[in-house]
């Protein structure tokens, strides 16, 4: 019998075929996460780092200077988890990426330097510590630095998703029309709206002006491309009396102000209060997860692995894992900022939360 099963495994791959008895436990196993770790990047080894490529890496090597977390039980080093990609970004003084658009959704959180800029379709979104901006897909965008410092900011796309779904495209051909109607190719955009303009039309939550186009580009996530952290971090401190999540403490969302949706089609973005010695249960999502501290120093448990943050660091939690946080100071706040790739699985209806 053996012989004969040998004979058919050997037929099935001559023709790239395969036996599910060959492979069961791959395809049927009790565990979510399959192949990806949590994992954890510290500042003090990123920062020197992203310094050091600063001063050898240029613009022209890769058109966008990048550091990205590769996660160590991913297949393609450039994946973070199974549907994000999590990286840093640094741009020295008066440097601009080529404007370009993906058919990945994409956010910019600032971690350091002031100057820093994103402008998509015509909106010139400057950038401080903390901020949120976002990319949709199909959004033309360019990044700079205007400021005296380099900047740094972590991106992250679902890039992973849309490789395995066999969609990923870069665009680079930007045009514009000059006086006389001619279409012209650019490398930079054209600022068309005023400063500040998703938090003045945007930012007043209530409120929606019913004169504005709220379609930008071919995005179909948030018109809205700037969220504050003065914003996110005044209001969770608003809430800090409250009881809060008890797997998250005081978590806020960041939505589409147009819907009360996510602010992309398959990422979700929040930031999170865990106030002096706060330690929250454990609960695991069919999710994955990246997360960056803003303040504080903490430690997350994921399954039987201890993560200990402090600010800037970076982690993230593959799907399916049990996971919960921990306050380490009994006087100072911490806060997380988070992303999600929820909005893709509950599309799906693959979305799960429990207790754990």
């Amino acid at each position: 019998m053996d012989v004969v099963k040998e004979s058919i495994a050997a037929q099935a791959v001559e023709n790239s075929l395969i036996g599910l008895w060959q492979i069961v436990r791959e395809v049927e196993g009790a565990e979510l996460q399959k192949g990806f770790v949590p994992h954890l990047w510290r500042w003090d080894i990123l920062k020197p780092l992203m310094g050091e490529v600063s001063e050898n890496i240029t613009l022209e090597d890769a058109d966008r200077r990048v550091i990205i977390m590769s996660n160590p039980g991913a297949r393609h080093k450039h994946h973070s988890t199974n549907t994000l990609y999590l990286s840093c970004s640094i741009y020295n003084p008066g440097e601009t990426a080529p404007v370009h658009r993906h058919t990945s959704n994409a956010s910019r959180f600032v971690l350091e330097g002031g100057g820093g800029y994103t402008t998509i379709e015509g909106e010139k979104c400057t950038m401080s510590r903390g901020d949120l901006i976002i990319t949709p897909a199909g959004t033309w965008h360019d990044h700079g630095n205007e400021g005296t410092e380099p900047v740094i900011w972590v991106d992250v796309l679902d890039l992973p998703l849309v490789e395995n779904l066999a969609v990923s495209k870069f665009e680079f051909e930007y045009y514009e029309k000059d006086d006389a109607g001619n279409a012209v190719r650019k490398d930079v955009q054209k600022v068309s709206l005023p400063d500040d303009y998703s938090g003045m039309v945007y930012g007043y939550g209530g409120f929606l002006p019913a004169f504005v186009d709220h379609q930008r580009g071919e995005s179909a996530g948030s018109p809205m491309f700037v969220y504050r952290w003065a914003d996110a971090k005044a209001a969770l401190n608003r809430m800090r009396h409250l009881e809060g999540s008890p797997y998250d403490g005081i978590i806020l969302e960041y939505v589409n102000p147009v819907n009360g949706k996510s602010v992309t089609t398959t990422t979700s973005f929040f930031v999170q209060l865990l106030r002096p010695g706060e330690a929250t249960k454990a609960h695991r999502q069919t999710s994955s997860s990246a997360y960056c501290c803003l303040e504080g120093r903490g430690r997350t448990h994921v399954g039987d692995t201890v993560l200990e943050w402090g600010p800037n660091d970076m982690f993230v939690i593959p799907n399916g894992m049990p996971h919960r946080h921990e306050n380490l100071s009994s006087t100072q706040d911490a806060y997380l900022y988070s992303v999600t790739d929820a909005p893709a699985m509950k599309f799906l209806n693959l979305y799960r939360e429990e207790a754990a």
